[in-house]
C-alpha cells in the first residue's frame, strides 16, 4: 500500500495523525523530500545528523514526518524509530 492509498483511507477520519518515517542511505534525498512536503527551500541541504521532525498538514491529515540520518554510524539505531510508525 502506497502513501496515497493510506492518505485516502485516513482522509475519511478527520483529526487523524500519521507518523511517517523516512529511512534510506546517506545522500538518498530524504531531507529533500521532507523540505518539499513542507514547502521549504531545497537549494541548500546539509546531511542530517541524527534526525529531523516536521509536521505537515495534507487534506486535513497531520503528517508527522521523521527524517532519520542515513550515515553508516546511525543505521544501527533505525530500529528504535519503528514503534508507532504508520508509514515507512
Amino acid at each position: 500500500m502506497g502513501l496515497l492509498s493510506i492518505l485516502k483511507k485516513f482522509k475519511q477520519q478527520q483529526g487523524r495523525e500519521l507518523r511517517i518515517l523516512l529511512l534510506g542511505l546517506d545522500n538518498a534525498g530524504k531531507t529533500t523530500i521532507l523540505k518539499k512536503l513542507a514547502s521549504e527551500d531545497v537549494t541548500h541541504i546539509t546531511p542530517t545528523q541524527g534526525f529531523n521532525i516536521k509536521s505537515v498538514m495534507a487534506d486535513e491529515i497531520k503528517l508527522n514526518v521523521w527524517d532519520i540520518g542515513g550515515q553508516r554510524k546511525i543505521r544501527p539505531y533505525w530500529k528504535n524509530y519503528f514503534d508507532n510508525t504508520d508509514v515507512l
